[in-house]
């Protein structure tokens, strides 16, 4: 990730920072994220892109000592505010491509993907690795990465790409998202993303990023590479087994190899 898409990304959280808890209300994994919690209770917790703490919230209960770390200052100024509660849980802005921490993990977590951000191999291998080196023995690393299944990856590469639209409140308003994914055909697994937020009476407003989503294949390799071990693949915040089918996540539980 060089200046300029790092300055592209944290210009996206900006824009969708007032959007986005309404936009998350109804992601169904909160409870998946406090059972992952649970089985490490009394630990060193760390956050990767952390974003306005929502996932935090369920993880802070069962930490011994939770850090929270992420890019973007909009989305960080909302989880102070949420996790004003909790003096276990300490949030800081800084790079996951770059972790240098003293103390080791006994978990670490990687909601809703902060790796879709990172376009580059190297961006990749290197955070990967970092993980690796932070993991406690018998630490546990989870990553809900971003993952299209066979009908969803269709859709995204069709000529005018995956729409979806759903309507949400917002400050007691109707928010009506709009959201197009489209696959760059050029950079492999990346793709467009864009984002509307429409309410009545105002202008639409139009956030837009580039991610890049995982294949298996590449997402086994790079942990392997790292010196990460996968224990568990998941294909749903249920725990249902994955099924490169028709699975709609891809989650991850890895340790040190």
């Amino acid at each position: 990730m060089d200046a300029r898409t790092r300055d592209e990304v944290e210009a996206y959280y900006r824009d969708v920072a007032p959007f986005y808890d309404a936009e998350t209300a109804d992601r169904d994994d909160l409870d998946f994220w406090r059972g992952i919690a649970a089985s490490r209770r009394g630990g060193r917790f760390l956050e990767l892109g952390a974003g306005s703490g929502r996932v935090t919230a369920a993880l802070a209960p069962h930490a011994g000592a939770l850090l929270a770390i992420d890019l973007s200052p909009d989305l960080m100024g909302l989880a102070r505010e949420r996790l004003a509660p909790w003096p276990r849980v300490h949030l800081v802005r800084a790079d996951m491509r770059a972790l240098a921490f003293r103390a080791p993990f006994d978990l670490i977590v990687a909601a809703d993907d902060p790796f879709s951000h990172l376009l580059d191999d190297d961006d990749r291998d290197r955070t990967l690795r970092g993980v690796a080196r932070h993991l406690a023995p018998g630490g546990r690393f989870i990553l809900d990465a971003l993952w299209l299944s066979p009908a969803e990856a269709s859709a995204v590469g069709s000529a005018g790409g995956r729409v979806h639209e759903r309507t949400t409140s917002w400050h007691g308003q109707r928010l009506r998202v709009v959201e197009r994914w489209a696959r760059q055909g050029a950079l492999g697994q990346c793709c467009h993303a864009r984002y509307e937020y429409r309410r009545a009476g105002r202008p639409p407003v139009i956030a837009e990023f580039d991610a890049r989503d995982w294949s298996p294949e590449d997402l086994s390799g790079r942990f392997a590479r790292a010196g990460l071990a996968i224990a568990r693949v998941w294909g749903s915040y249920r725990r249902a087994a994955w099924d490169p089918q028709t699975s709609a996540q891809l989650i991850v539980e890895a340790g040190r190899a």
